[in-house]
């Protein structure tokens, strides 16, 4: 990154990054030097210079009846960094106070790669709903191919969330996990293979709808009471559908 681009980072105008700039190479030095080496009018550097000051990057002196002014070494940029840090996080109750206020806003993010799918997992375990309801893939558990945690449905049943299972026929779900329905504090409804086996897990939550999708592992959350509402009925929907249809064991 070329110095001026830091120093802008850094809260630096244009005109204030050259001044400094100047003034690192310079040693201690005139106003008229420094505006000769930034290439600005003089009046203008003197502005600059007593910003500079003020931010204690630049210092003031006299040497035989002349001002002259001299750059602080360059570590005094680490002390505006570190400054910039505290007030970022002595003002984060206030930044989260706002970014939460506006619940009709959906907030979606997208993670992608392995152990990206098990951010939602584990994000259930965090938020510990209630009840999850779910549309299920066999590829879950496939743990070491998408970084998931074997032990995921375990860790849910310790913190007693339920949640409603749609699978398809002969899926793991079906064979495995039906029969411990009660231990796994779970109700799994088994639709016919032929209308269900998808490559993907759904799972709404919360305020939460999670689009997981295993074949190019990545995965959608969204966060929204309404479209987490809208999809909870949809659900519902499928339930009483996937009922209809239910797979006797």
């Amino acid at each position: 990154m070329q110095l001026d681009r830091l120093l802008q980072h850094l809260g630096f105008s244009k005109n204030e990054s050259k001044v400094y700039l100047a003034a690192l190479e310079s040693g201690p030095t005139s106003a008229q030097d420094l505006a000769e080496r930034a290439g600005l009018p003089r009046t203008t550097v003197y502005s600059v210079l007593e910003y500079l000051i003020e931010r204690g990057v630049i210092g003031k002196t006299t040497k035989q009846g002349k001002t002259r002014f001299l750059a602080d070494p360059p570590e005094k940029l680490l002390a505006i960094v570190n400054d910039l840090k505290n007030q970022v996080e002595k003002s984060l109750p206030q930044l989260e106070a706002v970014y939460n206020k506006s619940e009709t806003k959906p907030k979606i993010y997208f993670y992608e790669g392995k152990g990206a799918i098990r951010k939602a997992f584990d994000d259930t375990l965090e938020v510990k709903p209630s009840e999850i309801l779910m549309w299920n893939t066999d590829l879950y558990f496939n743990f070491e191919r998408y970084g998931l945690d074997p032990n995921y449905i375990q860790n849910r049943v310790a913190l007693g969330v339920h949640a409603k299972r749609i699978a398809g026929e002969g899926s793991i779900w079906h064979t495995k996990n039906k029969p411990r329905d009660a231990s796994e504090l779970s109700e799994t409804v088994v639709v016919p293979r032929q209308i269900f086996w998808p490559g993907m897990e759904v799972n709404i939550y919360a305020n939460k709808v999670v689009f997981m999708n295993f074949a190019e592992n990545n995965l959608v959350m969204i966060e929204s009471k309404a479209i987490a509402d809208a999809m909870r009925q949809a659900y519902q929907l499928s339930w009483l559908g996937a009922k209809s249809l239910e797979v006797k064991a």
